[in-house]
């Protein structure tokens, strides 16, 4: 593919643009769903095109094409649609300058998902829908949902770049629904792996494991004791962290969002308690979100978006970090060929504190410990709101009974000076999906942080 992505390329720089970049993509892409034991959809697709992105008179012009031969025509559209561009923007874009790249990434995958006949994925479905089903005789209706991707991208820029990267994916979802008598409950949970292939079905995310995880928090919320309303002390477990740290903040630390944000104009100022610090890392090795260059063709990297309480930097692009006068931190990123690059994030965490782990309860005569979220959603003002799944109370000091129908909310950036303590411990990260338009696959997590009242807002039922 690269010897039709060179000769576009020069197509482009001869037409007088100051940037062309081209993604090409090859693959196969595959989702299966099953409704309590029954296939209720399942397709797979051969998947083949490349994105054209130039840069000219200090515009965009961006086109997708399957017709690989037809690139030349492709390239002149997309300089075409950015000189008109160009025309209505005050300032033109300028891209920061960044370090040309020649490297050819292979994953040492042992089962490549589109090898793997039918029947071992429907069987796959099957015993995670039985494992689940065996559980509890409370559980009504379980949903498995699994995607499978492989193939190649080539990524080609007229500033010297040329990569060739594997592209893999298995991911795996239960949806799982309860009753008990006018009680209702539901749980869902997944697992994914950009690195590996079938095999980490097999041997990680099994039906057992899956499963299971997904059960166990439906028969909790059946058995649990309605939640109470209002505000107390609590400690957040890290897949709640997680999705606090992206949703509620990961978001306004994206350049291209911040200025609509409240983290707008406050790089350099204290924005967290002491001691805390959140971090977008790129380069994790294994994550979910890893990847050693970002859809520009820029390194990835570690950004240390708060670093001992103070807002240290953002994520960035070529683009914005030219705008902002940041380095540019490899944070572009694409969800396939039929969308430019945008700036996302990869495994954003809370680092490890120093809040001795044993003593993250002590000193709670009432709160909450959350443990898993069901889902959330947040705005730019750093207003969040989060479907609780797994909490139990905490009760003079001691873990107690487990909570049914829990909410969180409050405003992310007020929370952070209400951190208490940031346990020193290691934890596990959540494995996900971003949508900012586009779907992208991140992680996110840290370890068990304890807020004082006030930070966390709690809805129950009584």
């Amino acid at each position: 593919m690269f010897e039709k992505l060179e000769s576009a390329l020069e197509i482009g720089s001869g037409l007088g643009a100051s940037y062309v970049e081209l993604r090409g993509e090859s693959g196969f892409i595959e989702y299966i769903q099953m409704d309590d034991g029954r296939v209720s959809a399942l397709t797979q697709r051969l998947e083949q095109g490349v994105a054209v992105r130039v840069l000219a008179d200090g515009a965009w012009g961006f086109v997708t094409t399957s017709d690989l031969n037809g690139l030349d025509n492709a390239v002149k559209d997309a300089y075409s649609m950015a000189r008109a561009a160009a025309i209505t923007r005050r300032e033109p874009i300028v891209l920061a300058e960044t370090k040309a790249h020649e490297d050819v990434l292979d994953f040492d995958v042992k089962r490549d998902p589109r090898h793997v006949p039918i029947e071992e994925k429907l069987q796959y479905m099957q015993d995670m829908t039985k494992e689940i089903r065996d559980f509890d005789s409370r559980i009504t209706a379980v949903t498995v949902k699994i995607r499978t991707a492989s193939g190649k991208k080539y990524l080609m820029t007229s500033d010297g770049s040329r990569i060739q990267t594997d592209v893999v994916l298995v991911w795996s979802y239960p949806w799982v629904t309860g009753k008990d008598g006018t009680r209702l409950s539901a749980a869902r949970y997944e697992d994914a792996s950009t690195k590996s292939g079938w095999e980490y079905l097999e041997k990680v995310a099994t039906p057992e494991v899956i499963g299971l995880e997904a059960a166990k928090r439906v028969k909790l919320q059946l058995e649990g004791i309605p939640a109470k309303g209002g505000s107390f002390p609590c400690v957040l477990g890290p897949r709640v962290i997680g999705v606090l740290a992206h949703e509620a903040l990961g978001h306004l630390a994206e350049a291209d969002l911040t200025v609509q944000s409240s983290f707008n104009g406050k790089v350099g100022e204290v924005v967290a308690a002491e001691g805390v610090s959140m971090t977008d890392n790129g380069v994790d090795e294994g994550n979910l979100g890893t990847s050693k260059y970002d859809d520009e063709a820029s390194l990835a990297s570690r950004v240390e978006i708060i670093k001992d309480s103070v807002l240290t930097e953002l994520m960035t692009n070529r683009e914005y970090a030219a705008k902002i006068g940041q380095r540019v931190t490899g944070n572009a990123r694409a969800e396939s060929y039929l969308h430019p690059p945008i700036i996302r994030m990869r495994n954003t965490l809370f680092e490890r504190g120093d809040y001795n782990p044993d003593e993250m309860f002590e000193g709670i005569e009432f709160g909450y410990y959350c443990a898993d979220f069901r889902g959330g959603q947040a705005q730019m003002n750093a207003s969040f709101q989060v479907g609780i799944q797994e909490a139990y109370e905490i009760v003079n000091g001691e873990l107690g009974k487990p909570v049914t129908d829990l909410s969180i909310s409050g405003i992310a950036t007020d929370s952070l000076f209400k951190i208490e303590g940031v346990a020193n411990e290691d934890f596990p990260f959540e494995l996900g999906r971003c949508g900012k338009g586009q779907e992208a696959f991140v992680a996110a997590g840290g370890p068990n942080i304890r807020f004082l009242k006030g930070g966390i807002t709690f809805g129950g039922s009584s």
